[in-house]
């Protein structure tokens, strides 16, 4: 019975993501064209400032950037310095290859769908819980509206889950310690992510703890970071060839960030009811919201159990919580809390669905799925 269940969420999981690329397919299949997009660049909030009359979005944005970096060489601190470059140049790689910016989403999407899947099978060894985590991810609207859109929360999700993984994989074997760096340094070299300090720290205490003598092989993956972040930059030093020209850039970039309000416990008020304040703190509905949200938040935070402070036995179920809970508390005190912060741990929340014994999770998903519908509407 469980491989016929099995069998029939992965084939529904199929048909609902077929049917979504399929009726976007115009998004997919419509050349880029570079000179249409670098006229609404040039006429852009970034060229002209207040004088610009319809702007140009962060999808447009980031394509133009990365077609500027691959196609012209340009010089990465010229055109979108707020964010570090790899995404976009990966975004000029799926121009280079398919004609267009956004099918490389679909790569990304199908991996780290895989990703979820084989960090749910971590906790369990349940195969259809593990399906379930990621039958909830692939039907989620926000992680669907980025398929279509050059946008960097998709890819960075990715390289985050992939971290992840390959940090647990690598508690079996350490060689693997050294993928993880990679997804790290992808995920560093993709959207300016600080915690990532912390992360490392955090990763640091746990091998420690359970693989003392592969410490330093730890350490020495861990410069991989660095030096994906710098060679990600080649374009800067071409054109600027000083490290003090490169660390001024960086200050630059972390003013912007530094500017970016910070709105304590805004991501909590998304989570419970679907509605947030914006940058000018103006009450907004959040329009990929949906009522599995704080279901999905709630079983993950409630999770912790007395026996995974037995870290040597239950190490991937309390690695997983303390990375989760990590991220939430840096959402909640250093961030706006927009929905979209969310993407890089939310697969590690869901994957909580796949935890020992968590059969009954169907019935409790379907009842917490009315109370969060009458949540929303009574907000």
């Amino acid at each position: 019975m469980k491989k016929i269940l099995w069998w029939l969420l992965f084939i529904g999981l199929i048909i609902k993501l077929g049917s979504f690329i399929y009726f976007q397919k115009e998004l997919f299949l419509k050349p880029f064209d570079p000179i249409h997009v670098g006229k609404v660049y040039s006429q852009s909030q970034y060229v002209i400032g207040n004088a610009s009359k319809g702007g140009i979005g962060d999808d447009w944005l980031y394509a133009f950037a990365g077609y500027y970096y691959l196609f012209q060489g340009g010089d990465v601190s010229s055109v979108n310095f707020e964010h570090p470059p790899l995404g976009k140049y990966l975004i000029g790689l799926s121009i280079l290859f398919f004609g267009n910016e956004n099918v490389i989403n679909v790569f990304y999407f199908a991996f780290l769908l895989f990703l979820t899947y084989k960090i749910s099978r971590l906790l369990s060894n349940n195969s259809l819980l593990a399906l379930l985590s990621v039958t909830v991810l692939s039907y989620d609207p926000l992680f669907l509206d980025n398929l279509p859109r050059s946008m960097l929360d998709l890819p960075f999700t990715l390289f985050f889950t992939g971290g992840v993984y390959f940090f647990l994989k690598g508690l079996e074997k350490a060689n693997n310690y050294y993928f993880s760096f990679i997804f790290w340094g992808m995920a560093f070299s993709t959207r300016f992510f600080p915690v990532l300090v912390i992360v490392c720290a955090y990763m640091f205490l746990i091998v420690l703890i359970l693989q003392k003598k592969q410490i330093k092989l730890f350490i020495f993956a861990s410069l991989i970071v660095p030096l994906i972040y710098l060679l990600s930059h080649t374009s800067f030093f071409i054109y600027h060839p000083s490290l003090i020209e490169f660390l001024r850039h960086k200050k630059w970039m972390l003013a912007w960030f530094t500017g970016t309000p910070v709105l304590i416990g805004n991501i909590w008020r998304v989570i419970f009811t679907g509605y947030y304040l914006d940058s000018t703190k103006v009450l907004a509905r959040e329009s990929h919201w949906v009522p599995i949200i704080p279901l999905v938040v709630v079983l993950g935070i409630t999770f912790f159990r007395k026996k995974m402070l037995k870290l040597k036995k239950y190490h991937n179920l309390t690695i997983i919580y303390g990375l989760s809970m990590m991220y939430l508390i840096y959402l909640t005190v250093l961030s706006g809390g927009i929905q979209k912060f969310m993407m890089p741990v939310y697969p590690l929340l869901i994957s909580f669905f796949s935890k020992p014994g968590s059969m009954d999770l169907i019935t409790s998903l379907v009842n917490s799925t009315v109370v969060g519908f009458l949540i929303s509407n009574i907000s």
